[in-house]
Order: structure tokens, then C-alpha cells, then sequence
């Protein structure tokens, strides 16, 4: 185990840390008031992170424990959010000018855990919240490990053994073929990524990614704003983003990414931000209202 302490300043580390609860009951990952463990897979084998912090003093005790340890404590800062630069992010009109001032000590982590993410990105793909979160903890719990250090967390299965399953094998955890075929080609990539003899780049990662079949627009982009903590990524290929983005920042209902790249054009190299802003504002498009009945009006 390794124990240090990080200053924080202003970033508030319960915002900043919150999109890694994106999947409900995930087995990996726990936060709460002060707290945040995530159990995970490092380049360097498996190993847990366990911050924990006291909003009235700007510094944060992280422990790491495993064979990834090391990694980790190297790792902590960016996962923190604590090297994400905002300098320049000045929006000047509301809403957005609001919605920065309320959430300006919001940062964009970044978790440098590849595979980790890539798994869980592509047992989101094409099914509810609820379906993937159900997939991705029966996954995880009969294939992964106990996280070290970590209580009841655990790592996901290494990419090596995931290259190494059949459809079958991933369709009792509620994966159907065509995800189950994507997280095997997914994580034979992986696998030769994490055995090249010097880490690559975020442009030839992500470009070596994009090649395999079933990591799209949507995965890749995921992947550079979670794993690489990248400010200026737009997510693409969202069913959802766009319309949001363009409800907030120009008050049209329905949007596509073309639209949404036109409006987040402006806000270059800081566009991703302006995405968690509008998330962060739980401003959404209004549903239509269901059409009145039509009463006929018989003739006498």
C-alpha cells in the first residue's frame, strides 16, 4: 500500500468524481460523502484507489493498494481531476455564464484506465442504463476479482481474458451477440496495446480503437473524455447530447450533431466542458404534448 496526501484547492472532488456512478450497483467503484474507491485493471496489473477528504480542508489522503499501486499514485492527480485547466473558460452570456459560476469548481478526470473503461462503454452500447448496469455487475462479479485493499469492490475480468470468451459464455450476463462480439474484439485490442513495450499516445490509442469493429464515434469519443480527461471532445453518436446541447444553448427541441458541433464551436478548446455544464443544469428538450382527442360532432 502507498499512502500520500494531494492538495485539492478549489475542485470539488464529489462533482468531479460523480460520472464514474454512471452504471448503478457498478461492483468497481464506490462514492460517497468524502469517500470515492474504485477497484480497476492498471497497465501494471490490479490495484484500487481510496481518496478520502474534508470539504473545509483542500487536501485529500489517497491510499492505493495491488500490484497497480504504483501506477495509481501516479495516476491520482489527472483521476482527480486536479490537472484539468479551465484557464480561458470565461462564458460571457447566460445560460452558460450561470451555469459556470454555480459549477466552477467542476473538473474533467481523467481515469487512464483503458480497458477498464472501453469494457464499460461497450456494455453501454444500444441498451437501456438499467441493462447495461445489470450486465456489467454479473460480469464483473463472475469473471473479475476481488479489488485489493478494497472491502467488497472488484476489478474487471483483464482484457485477456475477456479476448479469450465465446458468445456464449458472455450471453448468461445478458450480453446478446452483437455486444458480446464487440467487448471480445475490444479486448483483444486491448490486450496488445497493454503488451506494446511503451504506451502510445491519446491520437493512436483512440485511432487503433476506432479501427475495431464495434468501437465507433460514440465509444471513441467516451473514451477520450473519460480516459484521457480531454476538454475539448464533443460525444457523438448520442442518442440524446445533442438535443440537449441545442435546447440549452439555443432553445431548439431537436437537435443532431452537426447542430450540436455548430454551437459548440465558440467554446473550443473548452467544449466538453460546456457538455457537463449542461448535463450539471438537468436542462432537457420538453416532450410534445400528447395530441388532444377529436370529438365528432354528428349531424342532424
Amino acid at each position: 500500500m502507498t499512502e500520500f496526501t494531494l492538495p485539492t484547492g478549489e475542485v470539488d472532488l464529489a462533482r468531479t468524481l460523480a460520472p464514474f456512478l454512471m452504471l448503478a450497483r457498478d461492483p468497481t467503484v464506490r462514492l460517497a460523502p468524502g469517500h470515492f474507491q474504485r477497484a480497476t485493471i492498471t497497465p501494471e496489473g490490479p490495484g484500487t484507489i481510496d481518496v478520502s477528504w474534508d470539504a473545509a480542508r483542500p487536501e485529500a489522503l489517497v491510499r492505493t493498494h495491488g500490484d497497480g499501486a504504483t501506477w495509481l499514485q501516479r495516476q491520482a492527480p489527472a483521476m482527480l481531476g486536479l490537472l484539468d485547466d479551465v484557464t480561458g473558460f470565461t462564458p460571457t452570456t447566460d445560460p452558460l455564464r450561470t451555469l459556470w459560476r454555480r459549477h466552477r469548481r467542476d473538473r474533467i478526470s481523467a481515469s487512464g484506465t483503458l480497458w477498464h473503461d472501453l469494457a464499460w462503454f461497450v456494455v453501454q452500447q444500444r441498451v437501456t442504463r438499467g441493462e447495461a448496469a445489470a450486465a456489467w455487475y454479473r460480469l464483473v462479479h463472475a469473471l473479475g476479482s476481488p479489488g485489493p485493499g478494497s472491502g467488497d469492490l472488484w476489478t474487471p475480468p483483464p482484457p485477456i481474458v475477456v479476448a479469450r470468451l465465446t458468445y456464449d459464455q458472455l450471453h448468461q450476463f445478458g450480453i446478446e451477440r452483437q455486444r458480446a462480439e464487440y467487448l471480445i474484439s475490444a479486448a483483444r485490442c486491448a490486450h496488445r496495446i497493454n503488451q506494446a513495450p511503451a504506451a502510445a499516445d491519446h491520437d493512436t490509442t483512440l485511432a487503433a480503437l476506432g479501427a475495431v469493429r464495434g468501437v465507433g464515434p460514440w465509444t471513441v469519443s467516451c473514451l477520450s473524455t473519460f480516459t484521457w480527461g480531454s476538454a475539448d471532445t464533443v460525444i457523438t453518436g448520442d442518442a440524446g447530447i445533442p438535443s440537449m446541447l441545442t435546447w440549452l444553448l439555443a432553445g431548439e427541441r431537436r437537435g443532431n450533431d452537426h447542430r450540436m458541433h455548430q454551437l459548440l464551436e465558440p467554446y473550443r478548446p473548452h467544449r466538453y466542458r460546456v457538455i457537463r455544464l449542461a448535463f450539471a443544469s438537468g436542462s432537457k428538450p420538453p416532450r410534445r404534448a400528447p395530441r388532444a382527442p377529436v370529438h365528432h360532432i354528428r349531424g342532424h
